[in-house]
């Protein structure tokens, strides 16, 4: 009896981690696609908007979700207390204090610290332009992800059941 309710732990405790492991998956392409939408907001506030860099940055804090949110809002207030630094360098150490809170993966994060250099350049053009060569590249960092979700899922899955199986196994 005692090895019965060891199996159902265990079996539940494999099932816990596959659902984990899928949570993480939807996690990351969650928080891909608010970057996305992040991007296109900046855009549009770049480009209507023309105003001081930290006042862009807290308008686009008020419409973007958690964590950008903060991000950008730690953004702002670093910018404007030092404004004769470099801004790239400057947004890429608030995306790294930021890190562990954005579950994304290397090239959306790469993504994200390029857009630095968006606030960089004087020139509107040049900017939109960065902005949307960002877009594209994450929209193919987006099509990627999500074609790799259902496999990566099935794996995750059969990976921790087979644990689970294998563990029961040597219990019994």
């Amino acid at each position: 009896m005692l090895k019965l309710f060891g199996c159902m732990c265990i079996l539940a405790a494999s099932s816990g981690m596959a659902y984990s492991f899928v949570l993480g998956l939807k996690r990351e392409l969650h928080q891909t696609e608010l970057l996305m939408d992040f991007l296109t907001a900046m855009e549009g506030e770049i480009t209507y908007h023309r105003c001081p860099l930290p006042e862009l940055l807290m308008q686009l804090s008020q419409h973007t979700p958690q964590p950008y949110q903060e991000l950008l809002i730690q953004g702002s207030r670093k910018m404007e207390d030092n404004s004769e630094a470099d801004i790239p360098s400057l947004w890429k150490d608030v995306c790294e204090q930021f890190r562990p809170q954005l579950c994304l993966s290397s090239p959306a994060y790469q993504i994200l610290l390029r857009m630095g250099a968006v606030f960089a350049y004087s020139s509107l053009e040049a900017s939109l332009q960065l902005s949307a060569l960002g877009r594209k590249r994450l929209s193919s960092v987006m099509e990627s992800q999500s074609a790799e979700f259902a496999g990566r899922r099935r794996l995750y899955c059969c990976l921790s059941y087979m644990a689970g199986l294998f563990s029961i196994i040597l219990l019994l």
